[in-house]
């Protein structure tokens, strides 16, 4: 099988979207927003065949690996003996990436024995139900209703309004108040995050974005974007608060997820083994912990 990989294009959209559907893709690197904006990070490639996706990785701490194949439900063993003919191709080790433990047992299944699986634990992904977030009931969630009190106190005329491509330059400075009030940032981690904002503005329509602007004394003090990675599942790519409105984060939070209604899942993705990340995170309670792995081709071929 004859494979041709190329770098993520706005074109690739649909074809992106429509295999990570039939996938039913949780994760968050499915989604095709994050394959276009993190395309230079990542060395990303994708290739379609028949009805998969296939991806490769360049760069960063993906590099020589692939990430799992979405889409297909014929072949699967063809399609994964020609990703290892690449690798034997490229002369680097036969790796995958980011695998859920689905995806881990599928390959086991089919190659028993064949791949070592190694946990990735800071790139466990946090799921939860759109309901639990813009309903935040019960004592759980008391603090989070402490803090969106007190904002709408103070801003009673705050509003929502969508975020759009004709509105999202205001998305942009958002980003750009939260960045300059970081210890660093002139970060290199955090100007990557910074530029991936810009270019989601830019393209907002080809990426199929979506979103919403939180209001206050008539200015724009926060800010979701966010993305369909498969029927019912949503991705939060970005959220951002200007500095001087704290009580604005889980406002943000619980907003987006009313707007949703008829999303069941969102993926706040993961925490990259940072404790404040961590923290923020584990205290929405997430209904799903969606575990990552990678895998190494470790069978040992016979003359």
């Amino acid at each position: 099988m004859s494979i041709s990989f190329h770098p993520p294009a706005l074109q690739d959209r649909s074809a992106a979207f429509a295999a990570a559907n039939r996938s039913g893709a949780l994760e968050n690197d499915a989604a095709f927003a994050n394959l276009y904006l993190l395309r230079n990070k990542y060395g990303t490639e994708l290739a379609f065949c028949g009805e998969w996706m296939l991806r490769r990785y360049q760069k960063g701490n993906r590099a020589g690996c692939f990430g799992f194949p979405l889409g297909g439900s014929e072949n699967f063993r063809e399609i994964i003996d020609s990703l290892r003919r690449e690798a034997e191709m490229q002369n680097i080790p036969f790796r995958f990436t980011l695998l859920t433990k689905r995806q881990c047992e599928q390959l086991e299944s089919e190659f028993p024995g064949c791949f070592s699986f190694e946990p990735m634990p800071e790139y466990t992904e946090y799921l939860y139900r759109r309901d639990a977030l813009a309903e935040l009931r019960g004592s759980r969630y008391h603090g989070k209703r402490n803090h969106i009190s007190q904002f709408w106190r103070a801003w009673p005329d705050a509003c929502i309004q969508p975020l759009i491509a004709e509105n999202a330059e205001y998305a942009v400075k958002i980003a750009e108040r939260w960045l300059l009030s970081r210890n660093n940032p002139a970060d290199y981690s955090l100007q990557f995050e910074f530029s991936c904002i810009q270019e989601a503005a830019a393209c907002w329509e080809a990426l199929a974005l979506h979103g919403l602007l939180l209001y206050a004394d008539e200015k724009p003090v926060g800010m979701s974007i966010v993305s369909e990675i498969s029927e019912g599942v949503w991705d939060v790519h970005f959220e951002k608060v200007i500095p001087e409105q704290p009580h604005a984060w889980p406002v943000v939070v619980n907003e987006t997820a009313k707007c949703l209604n008829s999303v069941e899942y969102l993926n706040r993705e993961e925490d990259l083994g940072e404790d404040g990340m961590r923290s923020s995170k584990q205290s929405y309670h997430p209904d799903l912990l969606n575990e990552k792995y990678t895998a190494q081709w470790c069978r040992k071929e016979t003359v």
